[in-house]
């Protein structure tokens, strides 16, 4: 067994590591480019096959079955649990059109130049999985994005999914909330307020953030509403009383639930925390 693994995360090749990705399916997303042989796989009712220099991407939470490989398969894979994306991306792959692109289309097929490059950034992700310190990991997110953003990039530029320009598409739905909530969680942290700007029902909001990410609507209120306080928390002189104030919660005591909750100290001792570190 030759695969490099830190945090869950995996490089590995098939068949010399495993005889298939499947080994990781359901508990990991899974990045694959065939190099040879093929497959197949029905992921929401929908059949998709792949071949020699097809990049197919089976997101844990997708639905995929019956994932079947040919005798000959072969191919580079990266295999990363679910919580990795969120601490690569701080949370914001998921407000990216690319991740429901990927998720609506998870086989396209790579020229020669797009193979290699994405093949040299699973090299890179691959020699930083050992580096256990705070800049090792850091970097390790990095190279990670690195690859989704040139995933996404050869995505748009086959242009695989339709433009989310359709009111009534689940996909525009949840484009649209995560706009909103940027621009609106410092004030408004009720599925209801969103639901309304979006013409639809709490319920149908939640359903559609279930559907696209695996989190209901007030869990996504909740994060961003945590990634804004750890910035002003981060990069601001204000003092935390400015900051709850800002961020609109009823008193300094339920802030400090909050953000114990959420970031796993309190306002004041993630910042004495944050000094130490640097």
């Amino acid at each position: 067994m030759s695969f490099i693994s830190s945090s869950n995360a995996k490089v590995f090749d098939c068949p010399r590591d495993y005889t298939s990705p499947a080994a990781f399916y359901g508990s990991h997303h899974i990045h694959f480019i065939c190099f040879a042989g093929g497959g197949s796989f029905i992921c929401d009712g929908t059949s998709h096959v792949f071949s020699k220099d097809d990049l197919v991407i089976l997101q844990g939470d997708s639905g995929c079955t019956e994932l079947v490989f040919s005798d000959d398969f072969s191919c580079r894979a990266l295999a990363v649990p679910r919580g990795f994306l969120h601490n690569a991306h701080n949370g914001n792959v998921w407000s990216s059109s690319g991740f429901l692109q990927t998720k609506n289309h998870p086989v396209t097929h790579l020229d020669l130049d797009e193979r290699e490059m994405l093949l040299a950034d699973i090299g890179g992700i691959e020699r930083r999985l050992q580096r256990i310190s705070d800049f090792g990991r850091q970097s390790l997110y990095h190279c990670f994005q690195v690859l989704m953003y040139d995933i996404w990039d050869i995505y748009d530029d086959k242009a695989v999914s339709s433009k989310l320009s359709d009111s009534n598409d689940a996909a525009f739905v949840f484009m649209r909330f995560q706009e909103l909530l940027k621009a609106h969680c410092s004030r408004e942290r009720t599925v209801a307020w969103y639901a309304e700007k979006l013409s639809i029902t709490p319920r149908k909001l939640s359903s559609v953030c279930l559907d696209a990410s695996g989190y209901g609507a007030s869990g996504w209120i909740g994060h961003q509403t945590a990634l804004r306080i750890r910035e002003l928390l981060e990069n601001t002189d204000k003092t935390i009383e400015e900051i709850s104030d800002e961020m609109n919660f009823s008193s300094r005591s339920y802030f400090t639930r909050f953000v114990t909750k959420m970031l796993g100290d309190t306002p004041s001792g993630y910042r004495r925390a944050l000094t130490k570190r640097q």
